[in-house]
């Protein structure tokens, strides 16, 4: 078959150099580009999360702090750029570490500067790398050097930047997928043909095109009309379509959506290096946010007398809270329980979602625990707002609270979710404006941690396909500075993640998790809404089957598509 046209709601910038902030992920999903490790279907329909890609074996130092890489010697870049080695390999992920690459803002950047520290990749030969590691990490390949993981990245060819530059890698992506780029305009147009030489895959399929469509009614319209064989559809729009007798397929995930109350920075020193933060000092704190509790100055003067805190309390520990940060708490679980989560999932996902508590709980898991759920009772969210002391005013309004929705968030359910959700606060008195706008214009506020509107985002860890023992949060911690964060930082996240890290007994690591969940359900800096299913809609008469990869990253594994015959 010669194409396949698909669309979604956007599509992010050219990943053609690994030190930029673009659609790394996407690139590894769709087939372009490569990583050392993937995820892969076992036959009894669960997942090896550690399936090799790029990577052929490895061997783990006794401590677990370095790890002897070998890689493929079979695999060609794209456009004559030659086999890839092992020094692609290391200079690749060198470019993404920002304490090597100091200009690095790839969407990995602050996970590699966690993993490896200031610890360079090298290349011992031309199919070996050793990688040392910062600290012991437990999913260090099943997750971290994982292009399924939310730190996924690409290995691009180390002497066409020294050749041509960086200015030219951005426009130009060379990697090692069975899919070579052709042309990718950012919330434009992507186009891929099939290589023929890939090392594994030999698509059915000779060109993709990948369009950017915002609105989700003019992709149903183009999925109707011929002009698309597949796409991605706000989930509220997937029963008709298949009612019309489309079909669908998935990668197996579903993002929990919560809204993060960025922010909150309670941790005063960095957790791997001991660096002093001065915290106190940021400029989060530079006037009295509702949501945002300060442990630095708890007695405000801003706080009801009934919450001051008493000489020598702990404002940060949980049965001490007291002052403003038990104020802000008040205000956040207040949030938590204005929000009618399943009123969201019936009208807006019609009820093939599944309300949200806590973010990277799933309450579908053996492992969920009801007493992490956040009650629906608006009239209790008014009792909290009251105690916390803001009343209403003579119009009815306690005070105002922003909300951010990056422009397509979930194929453009997003935006219909931050404005039910701002409704909701609105009949509690907050009065809420749905800030709608894209991601890389409020990105830079959470790398240089100034971030205090909330905003309603899955988070890296959100996915539904991550095994509850997996270490939570290192973007909630300053175990992720020098690069994104969800913007709120406590000293336990960053303790329970390096904990569940280091620990090799997966009950330990249950264990452990149990903690952090209890934690963050007491102190609500990140409740949650709903999960959304990743599916793509496609027409059976143009693919007879597409079986996608294990990923939370929605529609993948182009190179699986079998196309109809017509």
């Amino acid at each position: 078959m010669g194409n396949i046209f698909f669309a979604q709601s956007s599509l992010g910038c050219n990943p053609g150099a690994g030190s930029v902030f673009c659609a790394q992920y996407d690139a590894v999903a769709w087939g372009v580009g490569e990583d050392m490790f993937t995820w892969r279907w076992r036959d009894d329909g669960t997942v090896e999360y550690a399936a090799g890609q790029l990577a052929t074996g490895w061997e783990l130092a006794s401590d677990g702090l370095s790890v002897s890489v070998d890689v493929r010697t079979d695999a060609e870049f794209h456009k004559g750029w030659g086999t890839m080695t092992a020094q692609d390999v290391a200079w690749s992920y060198n470019q993404v570490n920002p304490l090597i690459t100091k200009h690095s803002i790839a969407p990995s950047a602050s996970y590699f500067s966690t993993l490896f520290g200031e610890n360079p990749a090298v290349a011992v030969d031309d199919d070996t790398i050793e990688y040392r590691f910062a600290a012991v990490d437990s999913h260090w390949h099943t997750y971290m050097m994982n292009g399924n993981g939310f730190v996924g990245m690409v290995v691009h060819p180390q002497r066409a930047q020294e050749e041509n530059g960086e200015d030219w890698m951005r426009e130009n992506f060379i990697g090692t997928g069975p899919f070579q780029v052709e042309e990718w305009i950012r919330d434009d147009r992507a186009i891929f043909t099939k290589t023929g030489q890939h090392w594994e895959f030999d698509p059915a399929v000779e060109r993709i095109v990948i369009q950017a469509m915002p609105e989700d009614a003019t992709r149903v319209a183009a999925l109707r009309t011929g002009e698309l064989d597949a796409t991605e559809l706000a989930i509220k729009s997937v029963p008709e379509a298949l009612e019309a007798g489309f079909a669908s397929t998935g990668s197996g995930n579903a993002s929990q959506q919560g809204v993060i109350f960025s922010g909150n920075l309670w941790e005063t020193h960095n957790a791997l290096t001991g660096e002093d933060l001065n915290t106190p000092a940021n400029g989060v704190y530079a006037r009295d946010i509702q949501w945002i509790g300060n442990p630095y100055s708890p007695n405000d003067g801003n706080n009801p007398d009934a919450l001051d805190c008493p000489d020598g309390a702990d404002s940060m520990q949980m049965d001490q809270s007291c002052g403003d940060m038990e104020q802000a708490r008040l205000v956040r679980w207040a949030v938590a329980m204005a929000i009618d989560k399943e009123t969201i999932n019936e009208q807006l996902l019609n009820g093939l979602g599944w309300p949200v508590h806590v973010g990277y709980a799933d309450e579908k898991s053996e492992f969920w625990d009801t007493k992490w759920e956040y009650p629906y009772d608006p009239a209790m969210a008014e009792e909290y707002l009251d105690r916390a002391g803001f009343p209403r005013g003579g119009n009815g309004v306690r005070f105002e609270m922003p909300l951010f929705i990056s422009s397509g968030h979930t194929g453009g359910l997003g935006e219909e979710i931050g404005d039910a959700i701002g409704g909701m606060m609105n009949d509690i008195g907050i009065e809420t404006s749905v800030l709608k706008y894209p991601y890389a214009v409020y990105r830079p506020g959470l790398v240089n941690r100034s971030a205090t509107i909330p905003r309603l985002t899955a988070g890296d860890d959100g996915q539904t396909i991550y095994p509850f023992d997996w270490p939570k949060g290192i973007e909630e911690s300053s175990l992720s500075r020098g690069g994104y964060c969800m913007c709120y930082e406590t000293e336990w996240i960053s303790e329970i993640y390096l904990g569940v890290a280091e620990e090799n007994d997966p009950q330990e690591r249950i264990n452990l998790n149990r903690q952090y969940f209890d934690n963050m359900h007491f102190w609500a800096l990140k409740p949650g809404v709903v999960a959304v299913p990743n599916l793509t809609i496609y027409n059976p008469n143009s693919i007879e089957e597409w079986v996608m990869e294990p990923t939370p990253f929605g529609t993948s594994a182009f190179w699986n598509i079998v196309p109809a015959n017509r």
